[in-house]
């Protein structure tokens, strides 16, 4: 029974390999890999395997050798004159592919934008080129030819080139066919420097620099020599490798290899857009002209400014109703008597008297002439109160600042239902002891 099997089975190869005469005469269009063909070889086909879609032909010279080649990587005709006609045709393009550079390029039925979607090309996937359309032509806002192609596997359509790097490839060599004009200020713009996020615009503006945000590592990073994007903020950071930038668009392109895509708004803005873990993000970026480190100083030195005022007018200061503060040189303080706020809920009894002076905090615009500032006392348990604060002839005016009146780090109002007022005045180290009369604010 095996043996009958056996038989049978090899009978029907045969019958499936063989036939009368020939089919006709075939162009190779891609020749498996070291192969004795070449694209737009001639060979003639003696028979068909249906099992395996293949064809059988002559091998050159050698008529009663035969080899079996996948029926999509050859055109048959069954008249030689219109193979010789097709292969004449192919003329410049017998060695020519091209590599896919977008993730799901779309073949095109016709050689148009509009027509139907046959297959969609896979990023790095390779073609064989069969021709190309006169032109170039607009396809949106992209200039570029529509090429005639050929799938592995034997799907053929047409394909936008623009999203293509197109090749010819003899002998080992490559050479690019569809260079493009690399002059474009647009795109070198956005390559040129580091991009910030927008927030830092708005922070010099309103010369509220947060220093927890606003850091030299925070921005995107353009590399063209090792052609990376680098987007570091306070919740990512994310670092991919383009193979190659392609317009998208007016002002717009696309990052090919990563997830990014930039809009350039004007010279000093864009808009980004790019995948992390799985979600879409945009974000707006700004080009500054002033550097980063000298901001930063600048703030510093601000705060240091505050810190240093409050030492001389001080250190000590004294309220009968709030106890007594002093700063110290380091931009630490301890603060006793002060059981009214914690009856008043503004602190609890576990903060204890020391902790550490804190400048991160700002004010609205529309507030901002009536205070001079944010100051945070930050006790050493982690609880933290805040003040709206100016200095006056006579001693330091503070103004509670509730929570729900904080937004992004800016205190919004100092309009509140039931204000917490509080004044200190400066002490001699002596003062307090001697019976100084201490304001009840």
């Amino acid at each position: 029974m095996k043996n009958r099997t056996i038989i049978l089975t090899t009978s029907l190869i045969l019958l499936t390999l063989s036939g009368c005469g020939n089919l006709g005469t075939a162009v190779v269009l891609w020749p498996p890999e070291d192969s004795r063909w070449e694209p737009g070889d001639l060979v003639t086909v003696k028979d068909e395997s249906i099992l395996r879609s293949t064809y059988i032909v002559n091998l050159p010279n050698q008529r009663r050798l035969k080899e079996e080649i996948d029926q999509w990587r050859l055109r048959l005709y069954r008249r030689e004159k219109e193979a010789v006609a097709f292969a004449v045709n192919m003329g410049d393009w017998q060695h020519v592919y091209a590599e896919c550079l977008y993730q799901g390029l779309p073949m095109r039925s016709e050689p148009s934008n509009t027509a139907s979607r046959l297959y969609r090309f896979r990023e790095g996937d390779i073609i064989k080129v069969l021709g190309r359309n006169p032109g170039p032509v607009q396809v949106g806002n992209l200039e570029g030819y529509w090429y005639h192609v050929i799938a592995n596997g034997g799907v053929e359509g047409y394909v936008f080139d623009y999203y293509l790097r197109v090749m010819r490839i003899k002998n080992g060599e490559s050479e690019i066919l569809n260079l493009r004009d690399t002059d474009d200020p647009v795109l070198d713009n956005i390559l040129a420097k580091a991009w910030r996020p927008i927030i830092f615009n708005d922070m010099i503006t309103n010369r509220q620099i947060d220093l927890t945000i606003f850091r030299p590592e925070y921005g995107l990073f353009p590399d063209f020599d090792k052609q990376t994007l680098t987007l570091q903020l306070p919740e990512t950071s994310v670092v991919e490798t383009w193979t190659e930038i392609v317009p998208a668009g007016r002002n717009r392109y696309d990052f090919l290899g990563t997830s990014f895509r930039i809009t350039v708004n004007s010279e000093y803005f864009i808009s980004v857009q790019y995948n992390d873990e799985g979600t879409e993000h945009y974000k707006a970026f700004v080009r500054l002209d002033r550097n980063i480190a000298d901001i930063i100083e600048n703030e510093i030195n601000r705060r240091d400014a505050v810190l240093e005022r409050l030492l001389e007018m001080g250190p000590v200061y004294g309220s009968r109703a709030y106890g007594e503060l002093a700063i110290l040189e380091d931009g630490r303080f301890t603060w006793s008597g002060k059981s009214s706020l914690i009856s008043r809920g503004i602190i609890t009894s576990l903060a204890g008297n020391n902790g550490k002076l804190e400048f991160d905090h700002f004010t609205e615009p529309v507030i901002a002439t009536s205070h001079e500032g944010v100051l945070s006392l930050r006790f050493d348990n982690g609880e933290a109160v805040r003040f709206l604060y100016a200095f006056e002839d006579d001693g330091l005016r503070l103004l509670h600042v509730p929570g729900n009146a904080i937004d992004d780090r800016r205190v919004r109002t100092d309009q509140y239902i039931d204000p917490i007022r509080l004044f200190f005045v400066p002490l001699s180290p002596k003062m307090s002891d001697e019976g100084f009369a201490l304001p009840d604010r």
